[in-house]
């Protein structure tokens, strides 16, 4: 049994000391292991963050190229409005003109013949009562149609 003992002291102690001396071999490269693991983690989060500022700079961007196209828009809307309303404008004026009543009493003058009237006279018209009453049918007396409007007005 101690030889078996001394057997696992020898193999334990064996291994320690190469495991020190694997640890110390390989120290240096542990750490450019972990120093290029570093480096890549940091250069990949330079990288996306890069790539994220690009992007924002881009869609800022295409935002502002739409507000401005908007804005091109919105002008072009409120000219064509300002257009119609000057035109409004004219169109009422002349309308005011032509509207007015000297306006028409100067067309009918010098364009039909208008003459000024020095006395006004009133005509007394006499209708027959029986033929104004509302619902009265003028086919009782034979006459239909138009005739009987030209009868209603000749007072036959």
């Amino acid at each position: 049994m101690t030889r078996y003992f001394s057997q696992i002291v020898i193999l334990f102690v064996h291994k320690k000391s190469t495991d020190t001396k694997f640890s110390e071999r390989n120290r240096g490269r542990g750490r450019v292991r972990k120093d290029s693991t570093n480096r890549i983690r940091i250069t990949l989060r330079f990288v996306l963050g890069l790539a994220v500022v690009i992007s924002l700079v881009i869609g800022l961007g295409i935002l502002r190229f739409h507000a401005a196209r908007l804005a091109y828009y919105l002008e072009s809307v409120n000219q064509s409005i300002q257009k119609y309303s000057d035109e409004e404008v004219i169109l009422r004026q002349e309308l005011s003109a032509l509207v007015a009543p000297i306006r028409i009493y100067s067309y009918c003058k010098e364009s039909l013949g208008m003459q000024k009237v020095m006395r006004a006279e009133t005509l007394p018209v006499r209708f027959k009562t029986g033929n104004l009453q509302a619902g009265k049918n003028d086919a009782s007396s034979g006459l239909q149609g138009w005739r009987s409007s030209l009868a209603w007005l000749l007072g036959r």
